[in-house]
């Protein structure tokens, strides 16, 4: 488990709760590493992120995996740790029903291509699952990563997506890795090292596609304009390196040990960074309104 002679805080963390998942989806960061490594018993597991977290003061844990409602119940019972809590999941098993806590699921593209890259099926159950979730006027937020198999149909999804009420879509990009190694049991590798990350024309193209749907459809795109402005070629070299994530969130395997620089693992190619965080970061540094409200 992750120590630190001298104990800093972290103001959230994230942990991957399982190795096991029911898919394997084309552009996954967690299947692009080995991950045989035994899965803490619940008890050591839940007792572990109780003395992290009073360790470090962690007030915000992120539930990841694998697919993080694998394990349901380490995660009902890890829900009461911390004040704010955010699962990730495909959203391919039923929903839990709990307050409090944001539900993030991986939505990426229409039917056709999201079942591409996630497999046949898994975006009707996903869609289902979702209207059974807020049929309770429950929030969620899809999570949207952008690379060349669904680049093209973003105006589509997010015309589809927006008929849900109650959720918004998030957009991010694939990051690449400086070195790929092969992976037992996952067929993608080769196609994530050569053909899923776009040009940097091409995502700035994206970028201004997404900006206009943002005055399309008001209050359905997660991404505040500026943290758009700045993931733009010109500007994301900027916010890349000013990345406060390992200083900022306790990134952690199944066994609690830290991941670095972030939950995309130690071989990230941080300069094609597609997560909104270092964006969302230089956008508060900035002062900019609509990012200031975002909790993380």
């Amino acid at each position: 488990m992750f120590y630190e002679e001298n104990p800093k805080e972290y103001h959230s963390a994230i942990v991957d709760v399982t190795d096991k998942c029911n898919l394997r989806c084309r552009h996954c960061f967690y299947y692009r590493e080995e991950h045989d490594s035994e899965e803490l018993d619940d008890e050591s597991f839940l007792s572990g992120l109780e003395e992290l977290r009073k360790r470090h003061n962690i007030m915000s844990m992120g539930w990841c995996g694998g697919e993080p409602l694998y394990r349901k119940e380490v995660v009902a019972q890890g829900l009461k740790l911390f004040p704010l809590n955010t699962i990730y999941t495909n959203g391919t098993l039923p929903i839990p029903d709990v307050d409090n806590v944001m539900i993030a699921i991986s939505i990426d593209g229409t039917p056709e291509i999201h079942d591409r890259i996630r497999g046949k099926g898994t975006f009707n159950k996903i869609i289902n699952n979702v209207k059974a979730f807020n049929s309770k006027g429950k929030f969620i937020l899809f999570l949207t990563t952008i690379h060349r198999i669904n680049f093209q149909c973003i105006e589509e999804m997010i015309e589809l997506l927006s008929q849900i009420p109650d959720t918004m879509t998030c957009i991010m990009f694939f990051t690449p890795l400086k070195k790929y190694k092969d992976v037992k049991g996952y067929k993608y590798t080769e196609e994530q090292k050569n053909f899923l990350d776009l040009t940097w024309e091409e995502r700035d193209d994206v970028i201004y596609r997404v900006l206009k749907l943002k005055r399309r459809y008001p209050g359905k795109i997660f991404n505040p304009d500026r943290t758009l402005e700045l993931m733009l070629s010109e500007n994301a070299g900027i916010c890349t390196s000013r990345c406060n994530m390992p200083r900022r969130t306790l990134t952690l395997d199944l066994k609690l040990n830290r991941k670095l620089p972030c939950v995309l693992g130690k071989d990230v190619d941080c300069s094609k960074c597609g997560c909104v965080f270092p964006y969302i970061q230089q956008a508060k540094k900035e002062g900019d309104p609509e990012a200031m409200r975002i909790r993380f």
